[in-house]
């Protein structure tokens, strides 16, 4: 697949200020970052894609007006994630071991019907 071409040459990404120094390779993981940060992402509370970045780890939701912490450079870290599924299978594995028959039984027993 052919590259993308200007008049001056290739097609750069956030990077291209930065011109030929720091490496390729730099460059490239600066621009993926910036892409991704500057993403829409979706609010935990309003599910609507309004989150913008506050400062250094600080959240704020436009809509909402929720304001959270959260990671640097994105909303949700892959710790977070890890540690939100983590606590949800928790809770679902302590749900279950609770569980009563007698709760969801009808009552077998009628009185009435005698």
């Amino acid at each position: 697949m052919a590259r993308k071409k200007t008049r001056k040459g290739r097609v750069s990404r956030s990077s291209g200020r930065f011109g030929a120094r720091y490496g390729r390779r730099d460059r490239k993981l600066v621009a993926d970052l910036e892409k991704r940060t500057n993403s829409a992402h979706v609010c935990a509370f309003c599910d609507q894609p309004y989150v913008g970045r506050v400062g250094t780890g600080i959240w704020e939701c436009s809509k909402c007006g929720n304001k959270f912490a959260g990671g640097a450079f994105l909303p949700e870290t892959s710790v977070g994630k890890a540690f939100k599924n983590a606590m949800r299978n928790a809770l679902k594995d302590r749900s279950e071991q609770y569980t009563y028959d007698f709760l969801n039984e009808e009552d077998e027993d009628d009185f009435d019907e005698e």
